[in-house]
């Protein structure tokens, strides 16, 4: 297993609410910087609150993940992941947390 970090998303939509939106995994804590502030900046201009958006929720975590998300990773630096997705790899424990 590879140590890598761990960022949790929301999505908020008008009139639907607020729902998971999946995660997004790091190789390091200074890709996780680079990758939200990406995201964010691209935000700034915006006048208006846009009916769709994501944003992170929760702390960053650590988190160890199996040699083929790895390599995915490496390949990225920073990926993000769907709901459905960050569960399954959870589930088949592509992706464990040490408590």
């Amino acid at each position: 297993m590879n140590r890598c970090y761990f960022q949790r998303w929301e999505e908020s939509e008008r009139g639907w609410g607020v729902r998971p939106d999946g995660c997004s995994l790091h190789l390091d804590s200074n890709f996780h910087k680079r990758y939200i502030n990406e995201i964010y900046t691209i935000r700034q201009g915006e006048m208006m609150v846009p009916d769709e958006y994501d944003r992170i929720t929760g702390p960053i975590l650590e988190c160890f993940v199996s040699d083929s998300v790895f390599d995915l990773l490496k390949e990225k630096t920073s990926m993000r992941l769907m709901e459905y997705e960050m569960n399954n790899l959870i589930e088949m424990q592509e992706i464990i947390f040490k408590v």
